[in-house]
């Protein structure tokens, strides 16, 4: 696109100097006001205005991004599955990042890799132009598609990943290859009508469940994380014990290290991987991305083994929660009173949730979104947010996750 914007800028000049050169004052034998030129001039200038705009908008708003060379040791792998659990009738696609070997003649992997389907079912479930996401084709990933894993070592510690409500299994990215290039394999859970990237086999695209609860119906989104998220989690869990047996022909066989699994979830996967750590004890250590306490397991004696509850906000004091808003206020955010006294129950959830040695950490300047490749995705949503420091804060919230999993994994690159 360089040349275009050249061009343009050079055709922007040459015009602007037409328009403005030579202009003298009005004789007084001239027949036509100068003031009936005005009016043209203004139009010639708000269309150099709008080209301007037409041309450098679009790739300031949907830049061709990319991502920053990971900082581990290791060269990444990625590669894909699609699983169906037979008990539930239910397909889930996964994405693995992990450490690799024989990188050199492989292709770097695309960001979006069934991008023609997942914009035609865009278009036309949310009437989204197919155009507007081509851009994305264009984004390749640090990691390289289906090479061998390191040999390294003999098995890799293994986190699992839960997205939050609209994402999917690859808009973490900027967090799931800098873990799998120290040394870890990154397994990323897609959740089923809980994601906009989901095409299955096939090219079929499944979006988003159109009859999500209400946001302050904690009771259903309670259930949707227990009965649905949680049970997402187990299901992969067992699919990668089968991978890693003797038997199987996967190139992973013997290659996890089972043993040692964590979980990391932004959003609602953050609730997952708080109850799915409460209810599987397969799960060692486990993070939650700025994400609500939802789910129906017990929280009142904490969680029971090492956690970290990341936070893009100031930790909620005793007087927020005595907080009373009026009526009117609560009319406005669309909330009745009842409603409201349910949602006065989330900060308890929090306490609860990490009264047993949990740890909360604040990440300065970060809101909800950057726990996630969505401001790189698109920078106006951080302009609107006030945020201009996206990759900064993302070093600082991959800096923070390496440690804890290091630490509580016992695991050194």
């Amino acid at each position: 696109m360089v040349p275009n914007y050249v061009i343009t800028l050079v055709l922007v000049m040459i015009a602007l100097n037409k328009l403005f050169r030579g202009r003298h004052p009005q004789s007084s034998e001239s027949i036509i006001p100068v003031t009936s030129h005005k009016p043209r001039t203004f139009g010639k200038l708000l269309l150099l205005v709008l080209i301007c705009l037409v041309t450098f908008l679009p790739p300031l708003a949907l830049p061709v991004f990319h991502f920053e060379t990971p900082t581990g040791s290791y060269a990444v792998g990625t590669t894909q599955y699609h699983w169906k659990d037979p008990s539930r009738n239910r397909g889930l696609n996964i994405q693995v990042w992990y450490p690799a070997d024989h990188t050199e003649d492989a292709a770097h992997a695309p960001y979006s890799p069934d991008l023609g389907n997942l914009a035609e079912g865009l278009s036309q479930a949310y009437a989204i132009p197919e155009f507007l996401l081509d851009y994305i084709g264009l984004v390749h990933t640090p990691a390289y598609m289906n090479v061998p894993v390191a040999q390294r070592a003999t098995s890799y510690p293994v986190i699992l990943f839960s997205h939050g409500f609209p994402g999917g299994r690859y808009t973490n990215t900027f967090q799931t290859v800098d873990l799998a290039s120290h040394g870890f394999i990154v397994v990323s859970v897609e959740h089923t009508d809980g994601s906009l990237t989901t095409v299955f086999p096939g090219g079929k695209y499944i979006g988003v469940d159109p009859n999500l609860p209400h946001y302050a119906d904690l009771a259903a989104w309670d259930q949707l994380v227990s009965n649905i998220w949680v049970k997402d989690t187990q299901f992969v869990i067992d699919k990668l014990e089968q991978l890693n047996r003797e038997n199987s022909q996967s190139m992973f066989r013997g290659r996890l290290d089972l043993q040692r699994i964590g979980m990391l979830g932004h959003s609602f996967g953050g609730a997952n991987a708080a109850q799915v750590m409460l209810t599987d004890k397969r799960v060692q250590a486990a993070i939650n991305m700025d994400g609500t306490f939802f789910g129906t397991g017990d929280l009142g004696r904490g969680l029971p083994r090492p956690f970290l509850f990341m936070s893009s906000d100031p930790p909620i004091t005793s007087n927020d929660l005595l907080t009373n808003p009026s009526d009117s206020v609560l009319a406005a955010n669309g909330l009745t009173r009842d409603e409201y006294k349910v949602l006065q129950q989330i900060p308890v959830r929090k306490q609860q949730a990490l009264q047993n040695g949990g740890q909360e950490l604040l990440i300065p300047h970060a809101d909800h979104l950057t726990f996630s490749d969505f401001y790189l995705i698109s920078p106006v949503l951080s302009w609107m947010n006030g945020r201009f420091d996206t990759r900064e804060v993302q070093r600082s919230i991959n800096e923070q996750t390496l440690n804890f999993f290091v630490k509580h994994l016992n695991y050194k690159e």
